[in-house]
């Protein structure tokens, strides 16, 4: 899967997910559902990876599934698309006789390809709309400042990994992120602990974080996830940890970086970003059907 996403960049394909994507929400996934029944993955005529999909239960409404799908550019419009919406469709009503199905992170503005494919099954284009962003690394990264006593800094190793899984919860007010489960992700391959920076209290608190990955071959970089504790916001944290990582990233070898996308509905998260000097690149929009 790594290896077919990584084509799929090379290829010219904007619209598929970034390694670190990958790799973080199988992490996600493991924590609540089975993977093997919620990933189905597919070969092309010479036997090499094609494609995969994904489908969730919603864990804030009822009857409700998302799903992606990632398709190599070159075998977009043969029947695959068909295929991995039959079997999603199929999963989701083995608990329930009727559902939800929208996309999960939406489909990229010039998908034309997936857009028709499923406007075809009855699709319908939501109020759902998020922002693809992009730092170029030739441009220049503006100095980090924190406020007194706080220093930017990789984790230290497995030996902080509960300090790292309680900034997580805290940031995010979610329990699914355990310390097993925070030190299984820090073990995992592609994850790299020099890419996960953490700005740190003058007590030693784990204030903010951003947590990078990097595709070598294509040399982009990605930040997910970003985030700041409940008792350290508004003080340009978050941010400065995002600098520090631009910096790292660009002496790892990216050429550039993004994040998201990012719902537009989150402007919290969008002022971040731009103030950190991510600009905008792709617009991504939610298609949602009755099934």
């Amino acid at each position: 899967m790594w290896d077919l996403l990584v084509s799929m960049r090379a290829s010219g394909g904007h619209s598929c997910w970034h390694v670190g994507d990958l790799v973080w929400r199988l992490f996600l996934q493991s924590l609540r559902h089975d993977l093997g029944k919620t990933f189905r993955l597919w070969d092309g005529t010479d036997g090499s990876l094609a494609g995969f999909a994904v489908w969730t239960p919603s864990r804030y409404r009822a009857g409700v599934v998302s799903f992606e799908l990632q398709i190599f550019p070159q075998l977009r419009g043969r029947g695959l698309e068909e295929e991995m919406l039959d079997w999603v469709e199929v999963q989701c009503l083995q608990p329930t006789a009727a559902c939800h199905l929208v996309t999960d992170v939406g489909v990229y503005e010039d998908d034309q390809g997936q857009i028709a494919a499923l406007e075809r099954r009855g699709f319908r284009r939501t109020d759902d709309e998020g922002v693809l962003f992009i730092y170029p690394l030739d441009e220049p990264v503006t100095e980090p400042s924190l406020p007194g006593g706080f220093v930017v800094r990789p984790v230290a190793g497995e030996l902080e990994a509960a300090a790292r899984a309680a900034a997580h919860r805290d940031a995010f007010d979610s329990t699914r992120v355990t310390d097993e489960a925070y030190l299984r992700l820090m073990r995992t391959p592609g994850y790299d602990r020099d890419l996960d920076l953490v700005a740190v209290a003058p007590d030693g608190t784990m204030a903010a974080f951003c947590l990078g990955w990097l595709d070598p071959a294509n040399q982009v970089g990605e930040f997910e996830p970003v985030g700041t504790r409940q008792a350290f916001r508004r003080q340009r944290l978050a941010q400065t940890a995002l600098l520090a990582g631009l910096r790292r990233m660009r002496t790892c070898g990216a050429a550039s970086v993004v994040v998201g996308p990012v719902d537009a509905g989150e402007e919290a998260a969008m002022r971040l970003y731009q103030s950190v000097g991510f600009r905008p690149l792709y617009r991504v929009y939610g298609y949602a059907r009755e099934t």
